[in-house]
This record gives structure tokens, C-alpha cells and sequence, in this order.
């Protein structure tokens, strides 16, 4: 009888400390939140475009994907002030940026340009990104010039038509083609906020020649 008594005991405390365990590992464990994930942006939502695309086409397929137009129906002669009137211009630049592999400044001037200049605008930035480091070679086409150019004033000169392959004289007489234009035209504004536009436009011709005239001319 003894033995049986022990066996019961033994077997009821057996029993009592499996509940307890029991009892222990079910409570509910503390969960850490899920790590919150970054919002993506307008950006990062713009699929690669087409394989073999050209520059402006890979433009116009980030702006229709951007703006919700078919590529093929985006202006490609507008401003991009009002082609990207509902698109943050630095939304674009990112866009452009990563599909293009190069870095992209949208300020002011460059807002002022079509997707055709843009494109043009892209291929002068590549252009200073590859020009190699170290010693430079006598500057004989405006693209030489242009390689050291900071971003606005690259816009600056594809708003002015400068293509980089020109010698640098021929790119010299368009801006002063520009220039005499330009200055005709202030004789003939009758506002003042129009004569004060085509005077801050012939002071931006006059940057543009001093940064592609050589050196001591």
C-alpha cells in the first residue's frame, strides 16, 4: 500500500508541474513590430523602359509612366515645366537619373527645355562624366568646353542649341546670332518685364560665350 500511495503522490506532482509548464510556454510572447518599409516613391514605381530605346524615347517613356500618358503620345516639343505640371521635378530627375545611369539636375533652366533638348541635355552630361581625369587636351569642339561644365550651365547652353561636336568657333558666332537677335528684340518690348527677361537672357549668352571663349582671347 505504501508504494502505491508514493506512486500516486509522485504521479499527482508529475502532473501538476507538466500543467505549470504548460501554463508557462503558452502566455504569448512579445512581438517585435515588423520593421516599417521605406514608402516608394513616384520614382521607384517607373518600369525600365523598352531595350534599345533611344534617350529621347526613354524620356518620353518615363513621362508617360510618370504622368499617366502613352509614350507615344507625350509632347516632345512642350516645356517640361508643363509637361511635368503634376510630377515634382525632382521625382523626374531620379527617374531619369537611375533608367540613364548619370546624375540629373531639373532647375530652372532645364524645366525650360522639350524632351528633345533634354535628351541632348543627357548626352552632354555623359559626356563630362567620361572626359578622363588628369591632363587635358587642347580644347578643339564646344563638347572640350562643355565636359567641366556644372549641370545649369550645361541646360543653359542645349536651351541656346550649342551642340557639342561644333568647333568652338562656330559655337562662339550661333550665341552671337543669339545674342544680336536677342538685343533686337528689347527695342521692341513694350513692358518692362519683358525688356527685364531678354536682358537677363543676353547676360546668360554673355556667361555662356565667356565659358566657351579659350583662354586669354
Amino acid at each position: 500500500m505504501p508504494n502505491a500511495f508514493v506512486t500516486f503522490l509522485a504521479t499527482g506532482v508529475l502532473g501538476i508541474v507538466a500543467a505549470m509548464a504548460w501554463l508557462y510556454f503558452r502566455r504569448p510572447t512579445t512581438r517585435r513590430p515588423a520593421p516599417r518599409r521605406r514608402k516608394a516613391t513616384r520614382a521607384d514605381q517607373v518600369p525600365a523602359a523598352p531595350g534599345g530605346s533611344t534617350d529621347l524615347e526613354r524620356l518620353a517613356w518615363i513621362v508617360g509612366k510618370m504622368t499617366g500618358t502613352p509614350p507615344r503620345q507625350v509632347p516632345l516639343d512642350a516645356p517640361l515645366a508643363e509637361v511635368l505640371a503634376k510630377v515634382a521635378p525632382s521625382e523626374f530627375a531620379a527617374a531619369v537619373g537611375s533608367a540613364c545611369r548619370t546624375t540629373v539636375t531639373i532647375d530652372e533652366a532645364a524645366l525650360r527645355m522639350n524632351l528633345k533638348q533634354f535628351a541632348q541635355y543627357l548626352r552632354h552630361l555623359r559626356r563630362a562624366e567620361q572626359e578622363p581625369k588628369g591632363r587635358k587636351r587642347s580644347p578643339k569642339v564646344a563638347g572640350d568646353r562643355m565636359a567641366g561644365w556644372e549641370p545649369p550651365l550645361l541646360a543653359l547652353a542645349t536651351e541656346l542649341g550649342v551642340k557639342p561636336e561644333w568647333e568652338i568657333e562656330k559655337a562662339l558666332a550661333h550665341l552671337t546670332k543669339e545674342y544680336l537677335r536677342q538685343n533686337a528684340r528689347i527695342h521692341l518690348a513694350a513692358r518692362a518685364a519683358d525688356r527685364d527677361a531678354v536682358q537677363a537672357r543676353l547676360e546668360q549668352i554673355g556667361r555662356l560665350r565667356e565659358a566657351l571663349r579659350p583662354t586669354g582671347v
